[in-house]
């Protein structure tokens, strides 16, 4: 969310990290998410103030798992790769001036959250059901940045859409540790540190 230098040279690595497909198709051995939760929480801050400002974008109903089929994973594959190409990444301090604000992105601009956000309103739009697009809040393993990244929660495991990552990457093939996680009910699962 901060140092996007270091965000921007990761993008190579997570890449070359990544057990993806090139086709976009999901991969094989993936699982649904589950790391030892410490508790439930309110939502962040911001994205309260998100919310308050676009209700709409904040409902998340209707079915809470996918079934993955090849339709799927190209809708997935596309709206993940037209995000990071039409969105140039740009901090909040550099483009609004504060510290941290979640929004859609603005003049084709935005940080981590707010590409997150806008491939969920994409695929919303498309006709998933929002309750199985979640955000998570990240950190990086080894450079040690916070991140946000959106699960897509389908019945061949939880997917990672990310701004770093064109590809759609099983949640346990990237390099973060897991901090929270949206609940579709509007609370947020706090995970144990490791």
């Amino acid at each position: 969310m901060r140092d996007l230098n270091a965000l921007k040279s990761l993008a190579g690595i997570v890449t070359a990290i990544a057990c993806s497909a090139s086709d976009g198709a999901a991969q094989p051995g993936c699982t649904a998410l589950e790391i030892p939760a410490t508790r439930l929480e309110p939502p962040p801050t911001q994205y309260v103030r998100f919310c308050e400002r676009h209700p709409d974008a904040c409902r998340l109903i209707g079915d809470e798992t996918l079934g993955a089929d090849p339709g799927l994973d190209r809708l997935l594959d596309s709206v993940n790769k037209a995000v990071n190409s039409e969105i140039e990444l740009v901090s909040d301090p550099d483009r609004l001036g504060v510290e941290e604000d979640w929004s859609f992105p603005q003049n084709c601009q935005g940080d981590c959250e707010d590409l997150a956000l806008e491939k969920r309103r994409r695929l919303v739009a498309a006709g998933l059901p929002g309750a199985s697009l979640t955000m998570a809040i990240v950190h990086h393993e080894f450079q040690f940045f916070p991140h946000a990244v959106l699960l897509v929660e389908t019945d061949t495991g939880t997917w990672v859409l990310d701004n770093l990552n064109d590809e759609i990457t099983c949640w346990s093939a990237v390099p973060y540790r897991y901090e929270r996680r949206e609940r579709p009910d509007g609370l947020w699962i706090r995970y144990q540190v490791r």
